[in-house]
């Protein structure tokens, strides 16, 4: 794997609370920006950068394919970063007694606890994970949380199974949901009846940052009802840490989701280099950002040196996630932990 930086803007991100009125007019999506930067900042100019959707890469739905191998593929390599995640006790932290991604999250889970104030809830995971989802459930409930049910949000058919076949070793009796759907197409008041009790709607794994923050914001209040919790986890742009961001992406699950994606949008057999940037994205608001790309160097007879852009997904720094979060008004944050090295960041927040 080969690593570009650029961090000449590292300095400049501002305090600036962007008006959301125009937003929708007014903005590239973030896909467009990143090809933008990419060509701005590497030898690759924009005519020889291929770059797509990030779900693309999770879904049949608008193309003529109908295997769905390379989509239980996909939802494995998820499922091996996250056993990596929640098996380590020494991921993120700097001594013996600090704070592990564990430890981080088990931490925030204590911070649910004391939000729902002995009521029951409402599980309800954005882009569903079993590792992860049953360490969350088994400590909610010997923390003596009563989980109503189980609903499941996601654009890949094929995590249902495996969803329901872990969630039922531990909880055998939870009534489960699966919803095949984007989460923009997704109400939580379409669902549930009146009376329901409070959700805690989990978006984990980074998923916020594979899109523009404005539109996240937007997708995460039409999708909560006011009082819900959002439990989130994201990966943080830290001054001194940077090199935590390529190491994650070289480990070895993800060097193989950037080739499946690769394969599948370009050519099984065709050879390829792994790439990866961390570069800077600008906003229409005048803040900037940065966004590690993974990608694959391919050699074409006719235009040379191609990259593929298979996955991207944006570092905020800890204020600016903040900031986003609480964008118009609509979500309050209430807790957050996070790992020693200032890097993997959990947090509460609640739907007002």
């Amino acid at each position: 794997m080969t690593f570009a930086f650029s961090i000449e803007t590292a300095g400049q991100q501002t305090e600036s609370r962007p008006d959301l009125r125009n937003f929708e007019s007014q903005t590239l999506t973030l896909q467009h920006r990143v090809h933008q930067s990419i060509a701005a900042h590497t030898e690759f100019g924009p005519e020889r950068i291929l770059t797509q959707d990030n779900r693309v890469k999770y879904t049949n739905a608008g193309s003529a394919e109908t295997a769905t191998e390379h989509l239980d593929e996909v939802f494995q390599l998820m499922r091996q970063l996250n056993q990596f995640g929640v098996g380590s006790n020494d991921l993120g932290r700097l001594r013996d007694d600090g704070m592990s991604f564990k430890l981080a999250l088990r931490q925030c889970l204590d911070l649910v606890v004391a939000s729902l104030n002995g009521g029951s809830l409402v599980y309800v995971e954005l882009g569903p994970e079993p590792v992860k989802t049953a360490f969350i459930l088994s400590t909610l409930t010997e923390l003596g949380v009563d989980i109503d049910r189980y609903v499941a949000v996601d654009i890949n058919p094929m995590s249902a199974a495996p969803m329901r076949a872990a969630l039922k070793q531990i909880l055998p009796d939870l009534p489960m949901q699966f919803i095949t759907a984007p989460f923009e197409a997704f109400r939580l008041a379409d669902i549930l009846e009146p009376g329901a009790p409070a959700a805690l709607v989990t978006m984990l794994g980074f998923q916020e940052g594979n899109d523009d923050p404005y539109v996240v914001n937007k997708w995460l209040r039409s999708i909560a009802r006011s009082g819900d919790l959002l439990l989130s986890e994201s990966q943080l742009y830290a001054a001194g840490q940077i090199e935590r961001i390529p190491s994650f992406y070289a480990h070895a699950a993800m060097r193989r989701f950037s080739r499946l994606a690769f394969e599948r949008a370009v050519h099984k057999d065709l050879p390829s280099l792994n790439r990866f940037f961390l570069l800077p994205v600008p906003f229409h608001d005048g803040e900037s950002a940065f966004v590690a790309i993974l990608g694959e160097e391919f050699e074409d007879t006719i235009n040379g040196r191609i990259l593929h852009v298979s996955n991207f997904c944006l570092k905020l720094t800890l204020e600016q996630y903040r900031h986003y979060r609480q964008l118009g008004g609509y979500f309050d944050i209430t807790g957050e932990t996070m790992t020693d090295d200032q890097t993997l960041h959990f947090q509460l927040s609640r739907r007002v």
